[in-house]
This record gives structure tokens, sequence and C-alpha cells, in this order.
């Protein structure tokens, strides 16, 4: 190393010894080095070619704690200056500064290094730079080494930097350091304890590894697409996620993950990604355990029949459904998410007196803050109306008195229920019909075989009007039997009849009485249409449509009834009549059908004859439907099953053979019934006893007071020992005598034990002398 350096100091001349100047001529400063050097704040050590020091200057061996003796006597890589990097690894001989200079001919500049001072255990942090010298043919000569100490800042930096690591060891957040190509490099203590692995077996591991058996919420496995980590080292912005993972145990915790991107300060580019996660396996578990609660409720909402709510009546007196949830469609026919966002709407289809009703039951249960039960109506939007029950039970809030309670419909038990008072009036009109036909059937037993005596001896405009008589008393008698329908529940199987003459018969009629103003068309589509039932109860369904809608024709603009007979599906015959009436409201489509029940003026109608039409449909084995509209007309639409035509009955001929001779036993408890009896017996040549009961015939049979006895007429409906329990006895005291029944209340289907036929009251002349010669070749 020169002594002294030329430098130059402007254009002027050598530099004056006394340190004048002569600004005439050029100048040269001599610099003496030893003094620069020694007088320098830095240290510097001059390194040859066997990294032998060769040179020190004084703030170098004072910052090295070494004399100047000392020093040359050492090389640069000598291993008692125990080098350090900061991180406190040993720095390698050829990693050392000056070695590298000289090696690589290039300036290492920058190095921060620890090293262990020889008057002190402790080490001096000295920031390195070696500037290799070059000889006449370029070769490194030398390197000078100069170095500052910077123990402060770098025990200041390692204090943050112990700070940092024990706030990096004690957050309670885990905390992962992922390297560019997403290994990990650093994991903090609860990092550990989350994932259930050391520091060590998660360092460089990547998100991808599949150890880690990452899934989302729904159970999905998990892409590179949706871990937070990947996401920000791609994309270089922040990301967040659920996720789960797998702890070696097996066990599947919940990790709420950040990512956010490592960089320096100022610096653009990412040096890696920095991610925190927590624990919310806890958390997580809970909002399951609540999410099931929640489908578990929501389950049994939709298994109620009706609709779940809340109901506040507030201290002002107001009130207002505050919940709704259940089958809402179903009771109301809203749309469920509508009522759920506002269900207030349910006012809007309960009915206006169920409202009323209901509202005062809330007000009397509020004042005395007890619970509460109301059937209340719907009509829902499209008409249809229902039923619901609603109950609710009361809790004290801070806003007023809050109902919990359910509407539950109870349209189908409303319905079974109207349709059980149906039944039960129905039965009861049968029970009455009973005996009013009893009593009717007598009356006739009585008019019609005298009508038919006096026609025998009659002529002229007499026996007319004898004839007219006798039909009137033939179609009393069919109309009691239709009465007789309506609490009767069987019908002989075998018998059936063809409804397309039935039809056009009705509509014979009908175009004969009706108002001349009302249009009749028909479409009689079929040749035949045989069906379950008698003629008369087919006759009296036919008449009974057709005359109801002429009755909702009345004052209409427009009169036009039209009936339509065809073949429908499934072997059915389907028989419709359509009226262009007033049309129906949906109160009276509820109620039709249903007996004493009209919408007739009084003295227009009884409300008897749709429900005995319905009856007649109902025991062929049929059904009936009604579609209506108010101001628009009605049509009815009967379906009944189909048969096939049975082949026509031979009427047997009368039994020949002769008059009728010996004695027969009328036994009846009505007076002219035996009277009109009797004397048709003897016109047809028989000798006739009577007796008022059963014991009084019994009495004359044990006393031997009935001479030549061929049959007997017996009454079955008497006060007393009745006509059915009288047969086995009668049988015991006059055996082998036929038995003719009489009844005005049986079906035609009846046969009795004991008897050889069961007649129906009234009897003519024919019918009856046919009958009872029937039953004496029977017993001869």
């Amino acid at each position: 190393m020169s002594d002294a350096l030329p430098v130059s100091e402007g254009h002027g001349g050598p530099m004056d010894p006394a340190g004048s100047v002569d600004d005439h001529s050029s100048r040269h400063v001599v610099v003496d080095v030893h003094r620069l050097l020694h007088d320098l704040d830095v240290g510097v050590v001059v390194q040859d070619r066997q990294l032998r020091i060769v040179y020190a200057n004084p703030k170098a061996t004072t910052l090295l704690g070494i004399t100047t003796d000392e020093i040359t006597t050492r090389t640069t890589v000598d291993e008692r200056w125990d080098v350090i990097a900061p991180d406190g690894t040993p720095v390698l001989d050829d990693a050392h500064p000056g070695p590298r200079a000289l090696r690589t001919g290039a300036p290492v500049t920058g190095v921060v290094l620890g090293v262990r001072r020889s008057d002190a255990a402790e080490r001096v942090w000295i920031m390195v730079s070696a500037i290799p010298e070059f000889d006449a043919q370029q070769q490194v000569e030398r390197v000078v080494i100069s170095f500052s100490d910077v123990s402060m800042a770098q025990r200041s930096l390692r204090a943050h930097e112990a700070m940092y690591q024990s706030v990096f060891r004690s957050m309670s957040e885990g905390l992962v350091i992922h390297n560019m190509d997403g290994t990990i490099r650093a994991a903090n203590a609860a990092a550990e304890r989350v994932l259930g692995l050391t520091v060590e077996q998660m360092t460089g591991r990547s998100p991808m590894d599949p150890r880690w058996r990452l899934v989302r919420t729904d159970g999905t496995p998990v892409g590179s697409d949706f871990i937070p980590s990947e996401i920000t080292t791609r994309t270089g912005v922040a990301s967040q996620a659920i996720i789960g993972v797998h702890r070696p145990s097996g066990e599947l915790a919940w990790l709420d993950v950040h990512a956010d991107p490592l960089r320096e300060p100022g610096e653009a580019h990412m040096s890696g990604v920095l991610a925190t996660f927590t624990d919310i396996t806890a958390e997580r578990l809970a909002t399951l355990a609540l999410e099931s609660s929640r489908a578990q409720l929501q389950r049994v909402l939709d298994a109620v029949p009706g609709i779940v709510y809340t109901f506040l009546h507030r201290p002002n007196g107001q009130g207002q459904i505050t919940f709704a949830a259940g089958r809402i469609t179903e009771v109301t026919g809203l749309d469920a998410q509508q009522v759920r966002d506002n269900p207030q709407l349910i006012f809007s289809v309960i009915d206006d007196a169920s409202a009323q009703r209901v509202w005062e039951k809330i007000e009397a249960a509020a004042a005395a803050r007890e619970s509460y039960e109301q059937v209340i109506q719907f009509r829902l939007p499209d008409g249809e109306v229902r039923w619901a029950s609603t109950y609710g039970i009361p809790e004290d809030t801070a806003e007023g008195l809050l109902y919990t309670g359910v509407v539950l419909d109870v349209t189908r038990e409303q319905r079974m229920a109207d349709a059980l008072r149906n039944s039960q009036r129905r039965e009861a009109m049968g029970e009455m019909a009973g005996g009013i036909a009893h009593n009717f059937n007598n009356m006739l037993a009585v008019i019609l075989p005298n009508v038919q005596l006096a026609r025998e001896g009659a002529t002229g405009t007499t026996a007319q009007h004898l004839a007219d008589a006798e039909r009137a008393a033939l179609s009393a008698s069919d109309l009691v039997k239709r009465m007789l329908g309506l609490g009767r529940v069987e019908m002989r199987d075998d018998l059936q009849v063809d409804l397309v003459p039935i039809v056009r018969e009705a509509l014979h009629f009908c175009r004969q009485t009706f108002d001349r103003a009302i249009t009749i068309a028909d479409d009689i589509a079929v040749a035949a249409a045989h069906v379950r039932g008698s003629a008369s109860s087919m006759q009296q369904v036919v008449l009974n449509l057709l005359l109801n809608a002429r009755d909702a024709m009345q004052g209409a603009a427009r009169s036009e009834l039209t009936v339509h007979l065809s073949h429908g599906a499934d072997g059915q015959v389907v028989l419709s009549v359509t009226d262009t009436g007033a049309g129906m409201s949906a109160d009276t489509l509820r109620r039709i059908g249903e007996p004493f029940y009209t919408t007739k003026p009084p003295g227009s109608g009884t409300g008897l004859g749709l429900a005995s039409a319905f009856h007649s449909i109902n025991e062929a084995g049929g059904s009936w439907r009604v579609a209506s509209q108010t101001e628009q007309g009605t049509t009815f639409t009967v379906l009944l099953p189909m048969v096939e035509a049975a082949p026509v009955p031979v009427t047997p001929p009368p039994v020949s053979g002769g008059a009728l001779e010996g004695t027969i036993l009328i036994i009846d408890d009505e007076p002219m019934v035996r009277s009109v009896l009797a004397r048709q017996m003897t016109r047809a040549g028989m000798r006739a006893e009577q007796a008022d009961g059963a014991e009084a015939a019994l009495e004359l049979l044990r006393a031997g007071a009935v001479p030549d006895l061929r049959v007997i007429l017996l009454d079955l409906s008497m006060p007393g020992l009745s006509g059915e329990a009288a047969l086995p006895l009668l049988h015991d005291v006059a055996p082998g005598v036929p038995i003719v029944a009489l009844s005005g209340h049986v079906p035609d289907s009846m046969m009795l034990p004991g008897t050889v036929a069961v007649l129906q009251k009234p009897l003519g002349q024919h019918q009856l002398v046919d009958a009872v010669m029937r039953a004496v070749a029977s017993g001869a």
C-alpha cells in the first residue's frame, strides 16, 4: 500500500509544504494515508492473498478488542473470531467477505457479522464491506476490508425479533408463514396446538398435501381455488375461507383462515404469505347443531296439519300476527313466502264473522290472561271454504301479551261432522218416514181395493173418474216408497234399469209442462245406458235435477236447459244437467243435498228433492258433483257405474186352477184394512176370518175356531206381539199353513223366513188374489 496518494485539487501547481497555494501554477496535495486511516471512525484492515491481516487501523483494533501486534498474527478466517450470521449460524471460511472478494474479484458490501472480541465474551456486530485491489496483471493483490459497529442496531433488531418471536409464539391464533411455493417455513405454538403437528412436521408441507384432507363446510374436498394461502400467492390479494382440516388423530377441526401477502416496505413483490387461523370447531359444531335443530323444527312445522304462529296483543288493545310457519298455503291458499314476510295477510282470508268471533275470544282471554280456542273459517282466493281450529297460550313480554299457538286444519273433520249430522238427520227422516209410510199405506190399502172394486161395476164418466183415482193411489204408493228410500241403506243388487228411456220420458214431461220461455236441449249420445237401480229411483233422480234447474232459472235473462247423456271413462254412465240460472254461493254448495235445506221461498220447496236424489245415486254406487258460479248457471253431473243389461224377466202367468176356496185368516190391527182385505178375498171365493192382532189370532187357532184354513195374511207392523215375532207361534198352532206377510214399511228385497211372500201395501185386487193363489198352491 502507498504511503501517499496524489490527489488532484483544481488546476493549480504542487501543494506548498507549508500549505500555501500558488494561484498561477498546477499544484498537488500529498495525503498522509497512515494519518487518514488512523483517524477514520471506521475500522479498516488489509488482507493479503494468504488471507493474512497485514494492516489494521486503531478503530479496527478497538472494535475487535485486540492489539495491533495481535491482529497482524491472524487471518480473516481465524477460528478465534467465532464469526456468526444474524440468525446465529456459523459463517464458513469461504463465506467471509474478505475471502469472497479475493476469490471472486468483486466487492462484497453490507454483510452483518457477529465477531467475538478478544477482550470479552460478547460479540461485536459489524457491517463489513470488502474491496479488492489489483496489481499490474489485474490479479487481486490485496483486499481492503472496512467495517463499522452496528451492535446497538443489531441488539435492537434482535430485541425486536425476540419480541416478535414472543408475540408469534404466544398468539392464540394459529400463524403459519408460507414460502412463495406454498410450503410452510414457520409456524407458532397455536398452529401446533390447532393442527396437532410440530413445527418440524409442518415445515415443508404445502396446503395441497393430501394428508391435510381439507374439506368445505358441505363436506366436499377442497381444491387450490378455495385455499386462502394459495389464492393470495396467485393474486397478491388477501383471502378468507372456512375450511375443515383433519388432525393426525383423524379428528376434524374447523378453521377460519385468513391469508395476507408478505412484502418488504416499499416493495411490490411478495416474499411469502402469512396465514392466520382460528379454531372454530366448537362454534361450527354449535352451528351445525343449531341448523339440525332448525331443520328438525322445520320438519315438525311441516308435519303439523296447520299453521304455527305468534300473536302479540299490545296493551293499547291492538294486535298483530308476528310469526307464521307450517302449511300456510294448504290452509289459507296464500303464498307461503309472502305470509312469512307479512303474517298479517292471513287476516285477508279469514271470514269476517269468524274474525269477529276470534277477536272477541282473544280480547276476553287477554283480559283474564288465559289461553283461547276458536274455530275459524277461511275463504281461499279460489273460493274454497275451509275450517281451522286455532289455539293460543299467553306469555307476558315487554311489548304485551304474546300468544303462541297453532291453527289446525279441521276441514275434513268439519265435513265429516256435517256428513254425520246429515246422516243422522236422514236416519231420523227414515224412521219418521217409516211411521208415516205404515199409516199412509194402511190408508191406501183401504182406498185402492175399494176403488178397484167400484170400477168393476162402473161405466162412462164414473169409470174414468175411478180410473184416475186408482192411478193417483198407485202414484201415492210409489211416492211413499221413494220417501222410505231416504232412510234405507241397501238396495237389491239384481235391480237395473236403462236410463235412456227414463231421460227421454222426463224430457217429454218437461217440454209439456215447463214455461215455454225455457229452451230445452238434449244430447243423448248412447242407445242404451243400463245402471243399477229401480225405474222409480232413477226417474226421481232425473226429474229432481230437471225441476231444480227450472226453478234456478226463474227471472233469468236467458233460460236454457241442456241434458247430456253419454258413456264416460272406466265403464261409467255420465248424466249432466246444465242451466243458465242464478248459480249458487259457496255456502249453498257446501250444504247442497242436506235434507230440509232449501234456498226457495217458504211454500216453494222442502229441501227433500235433491237429498232424495243424491241418496238414490249413492245407493246405485254412483257419485255426483256440482259446478256453479253465481249469475253464470249450474251443472249437475251424475256418474253411475254401467252394468250389463239383464235378461228381460218373464212374468209368471197367473195361477190357474179354478176359484179359491176354504178359509183365509186375516191378521191386521187396522179395522178398515181387515175389512177391505176380507171383501177382496170373499169376492175371490174364500171365507174370511179376521183377527185384530197376533194374540187374538193365536187364541182363535188354539180354540179350533178357524176350520178349513188354507192361508194366513199377516201384517208385520202391529202393536203388542209383532207379526215377525208371531210367525213361529203361528206355525206351531197351524203347521203346514202358508203365511203371506203384509207391511206398509218393508224393502222390496225383504224375504222373511217362515213366509211364502212379503207384500207391500197397498195391494190391488189381482195382485192380492194372485199372491194368495200361489201361497195356497205352495201349501197343497
